[in-house]
């Protein structure tokens, strides 16, 4: 049953029109001569009435009007984003409700009649990742995805806790001071949400079985890891063979960026590597021809706001593949940010590359379209 309910939008009148929004940053004026359409609003935020029964009530004081008009009215405003179906199951039970209270707001911006707010907070609930580094981004990282609800977590790092972190991980104490960092951050998860199925795993990535390891179940990946330097290649083999998508995240010098691979659907990384190659022979050929005299070192220049903000958008994009309520930004594209100046934004795709082996190895698309992953499916 759907019993369409209007969302909180704003409306003004003038007797002839109406001015309506939800976002700020739209505004739609109708014209309403006879009342009609303001008295559908009024009727439609109370959300106890199916369209029939909004036909019914309309008619008794516009026998003229037909259903035809009112699919037509409701098809419109649900084409809007302004609709949502107040009869829709309930998914989560009276803690979780709660709980999850801000991000059921936050997605009323994406329901529908067909789509509630609570399926995709059960999308969430369902969804496991793998967090490979547990450092100052994928400690964030962590943090954001508890904090949306993502039920399961299997996280992998090597380090130990050491005084250098506390400028940026905030998920550990002095008390931790040389104790294992992913089960240190695994103790946080359990205590921030003890619903949580979290997992740690106290090792180095040295290959793609590593990674190969860790998928089983998974719906996602994010990588945090930049060392070794072969690192990126290893996770793009295995997540792309096993049809995982997987987000990457770092810090080059003053530019943060993130970039991910869906596959069977964008370019892999291993794309972006035959790409560069083919843009050295005419660019890079002094890079890879002249004598090397100074080699920068790698130095982690990550802050606390750096790592947030950073962690933070790379979990955001973490919500758009978990959920689907809008498409990735990051498939097969850099997005970077400028954090020498004002944070500005900038992005860098590459293309998708018809000789790639590793895309070869992408499980088939369904409908030639979609890659089937556990969530979609």
């Amino acid at each position: 049953m759907i019993a369409p309910r209007l969302k909180q939008i704003n409306c003004v009148a003038d007797g002839e029109s109406l001015l309506l929004s939800l976002d700020p940053r739209t505004r739609i004026e109708l014209a309403d001569p006879t009342g009609m359409i303001r008295e559908l609003l009024v009727r439609l935020r109370e959300g106890v009435r199916t369209r029939v029964e909004l036909f019914g009530a309309l008619a008794e004081q516009w026998p003229e009007l037909e259903q035809a008009d009112v699919d037509e009215a409701l098809a419109f405003l649900d084409d809007l984003g302004w609709l949502e179906n107040a009869a829709a199951p309930r998914r989560l039970t009276p803690y979780q409700r709660e709980r999850y209270f801000s991000n059921l707001a936050f997605f009323d911006a994406f329901t529908t009649l067909e789509r509630d707010r609570e399926e995709i907070q059960c999308r969430l609930i369902e969804g496991h990742v793998v967090v490979l580094g547990a450092g100052g981004l994928g400690s964030s990282v962590i943090q954001n995805l508890v904090g949306l609800g993502v039920g399961k977590l299997s996280l992998l790092d090597f380090d130990t806790v050491d005084l250098q972190n506390f400028a940026r991980q905030f998920t550990y104490t002095e008390a931790q001071r040389g104790l294992p960092k992913v089960e240190q951050v695994a103790k946080w998860v359990r205590a921030f949400d003890s619903n949580v199925e979290v997992t740690a795993v106290n090792a180095r990535v040295d290959g793609p079985d590593d990674v190969r390891a860790l998928l089983p179940g998974a719906d996602l990946v994010v990588s945090a890891f930049d060392n070794p330097d072969e690192v990126d290649r290893w996770v793009n083999s295995a997540c792309v063979g096993a049809g995982v998508p997987f987000i990457r995240g770092g810090l080059a010098y003053m530019q943060g960026l993130y970039w991910s691979v869906d596959p069977g659907r964008s370019a892999c990384r291993e794309c972006l590597e035959l790409y560069r190659a083919g843009l050295g022979k005419d660019v890079d050929l002094p890079l890879v021809t002249w004598e090397r005299v100074l080699r920068s070192e790698r130095v982690n220049r990550g802050i606390g706001p750096v790592a947030q903000l950073l962690g933070s958008l790379v979990a955001m994009e973490a919500l758009r593949y978990l959920t689907g309520i809008v498409e990735p930004v990051s498939a097969g594209t850099y997005q970077l940010v400028d954090f020498s100046g004002d944070c500005s934004t900038s992005t860098d795709a590459w293309p998708k590359d018809p000789g790639c082996t590793v895309c070869a190895q992408a499980p088939r698309r369904r409908d030639g379209d979609e890659v089937v992953h556990s969530l979609a499916a």
